[in-house]
């Protein structure tokens, strides 16, 4: 499994910071999730998705190996 939310941020040229004071978390435990170092519980996961505006399965995607 494949973290996106380092991603889906950059992609909607917003800034870790401004997620995580909007989320109610520090900055660190938001870019340890950025980092895959641990995992936001089921509450943030629908939070953040809800702030990205994207459903909460585009958050955590499955690579997909390439085989030719």
């Amino acid at each position: 499994m494949r973290n996106r939310i380092s991603y889906l941020i950059k992609a909607r040229g917003l800034k870790q910071n401004h997620i995580a004071q909007k989320m109610g978390v520090t900055e660190q435990t938001f870019s340890n999730w950025c980092r895959n170092v641990t995992q936001p519980d089921l509450l943030e996961s629908y939070q953040l998705s809800k702030l990205l505006g994207v459903p909460m399965e585009e958050l955590v995607e499955e690579e997909k190996e390439d085989n030719g």
